[in-house]
């Protein structure tokens, strides 16, 4: 017996739930035709044009709507888009009935993300003797309950399910299972971006060594890749390339430790300025080291992360340090430094900072010429504060600036308005 994994996929999941809400557009829709919804865009403020597009129909990107694209660039191209606000209340909720409601079909399931989720069964067996069959049973509960369409794929393990999937939004019936005499043939013939998870490691996978397809990569010797892309990411690589992929399924994975914790913002316009950049990176710290240290966990590394203007470019880069801290003042410095280093001064429209290697907070590391034993009981005691009278119950001055976003980031849900 084997097992079959599959990932499930909301389609323009904020974009979908919106309409699906919308008793206008119920009698027109249908489920096996993209194209019955309206030209509908979620984004930031529709009264001022501004924003980013965060999920677009399938009716909108045939004028020309991309997600990510600028609001204003979106209404030139189809000035009769709708347009309405994101609501991440409303979002979260579906999610987590649609969780549910695979967890009922498939016991062993695992959330990966709010619009996704794995889940396996045994095959062949009695309750799953047909997995295409349980594929499309399973859409068309999503579509009988929230009106929502998915994709999904299937195959012997999760990383192939997830290439399955995004072959699926290209197929009609949204479905694409590969058995797993199959699945090697299927995969080998794909172009080389269609392997999830590779990031800008694909560029030098095409420039360097001449890959078009996936089974170009197959073709290359292990120890080839691990010499240019190191021990670990060309081990990877090169199991991937052959279709292997030893994940387990983690139904518990949203309950285990974090690894790492971070917080991003999308900013309102592009800042310029140092000085702004720095109030955000500062405010985003903050929130960082009270989520470590309600953990009871302390970072060695920090990061920081700037997206540039339009969401497009940008850098990720990291620093380690002697100690494990979860103390802002230690930490920002170091930000700081990333930033000089590493900034270009184009316009930044997102900041991204983080906090890993983390190890339990036991004791204190003391100097000689600051009360790091004090610093600890003040922190301590505004995590108390804000945690029953708000966030915004004790600020630093700079979140009163112009360039301060705290206030308006307490007001809303994943980034954005509830």
């Amino acid at each position: 017996m084997n097992w079959v994994y599959g990932l499930v996929d909301m389609q323009s999941f904020y974009a979908s739930c919106e309409v699906a809400s919308d008793p206008r557009f119920a009698l027109q829709r249908r489920e096996d035709d993209d194209h019955t919804d309206p030209p509908l865009v979620v984004s930031g403020d529709p009264a001022r044009r501004t924003g980013v597009i965060l999920a677009a129909t399938p009716t909108a990107k045939l004028l020309g709507v991309e997600n990510a694209m600028r609001l204003g660039e979106a209404l030139r191209l189809a000035p009769h888009l709708l347009v309405v606000r994101p609501r991440m209340r409303l979002y979260l909720e579906v999610s987590v009935r649609i969780q549910h409601l695979i967890q009922r079909q498939f016991p062993l399931q695992e959330q990966f993300s709010v619009d996704e989720a794995f889940f396996a069964f045994p095959w062949p067996s009695r309750l799953f003797p047909d997995p295409v069959a349980a594929a499309r049973q399973l859409k068309q509960a999503i579509w009988d309950v929230f009106r929502i369409r998915c994709r999904v794929g299937l195959a012997p393990n999760k990383w192939l399910a997830k290439v399955a999937n995004k072959q699926a939004k290209r197929v009609p019936g949204g479905i694409v299972w590969w058995p797993p005499e199959q699945a090697l043939a299927a995969l080998h013939q794909l172009p080389l971006e269609a392997m999830w998870g590779l990031r800008r490691r694909a560029e030098i996978l095409r420039y360097e060594f001449g890959c078009d397809t996936v089974g170009d990569v197959a073709a290359l010797p292990a120890h080839q890749l691990r010499a240019r892309f190191g021990p670990a990411w060309g081990t990877v690589i090169h199991r991937w390339a052959h279709g292997e992929d030893p994940s387990p399924m983690e139904p518990d994975s949203f309950q285990a430790p974090h690894k790492s914790y971070s917080h991003r913002t999308t900013l309102p316009r592009d800042y310029r300025e140092r000085a702004e950049v720095a109030v955000v990176i500062l405010e985003l710290l903050d929130e960082v080291c009270t989520r470590v240290r309600r953990a009871g966990v302390r970072g060695r590394r920090v990061s920081l992360g700037l997206t540039y203007e339009r969401l497009q470019g940008g850098f990720w880069r990291s620093k380690t340090l002697a100690h494990a801290t979860d103390d802002a003042q230690q930490l920002y410095p170091e930000l700081l430094s990333l930033l000089d280093r590493w900034w270009d001064g184009s316009g930044v429209r997102a900041v991204c900072v983080g906090l890993d290697v983390l190890l339990p907070a036991e004791g204190v590391q003391l100097g000689l010429f600051d009360d790091a034993v004090r610093r600890q009981r003040l922190a301590r005691v505004v995590d108390e504060v804000r945690e029953v009278y708000g966030e915004t119950s004790l600020m630093r001055a700079v979140s009163l600036l112009p360039a301060g976003q705290l206030r308006d980031r307490t007001q809303k849900i994943g980034g954005h308005y509830a």
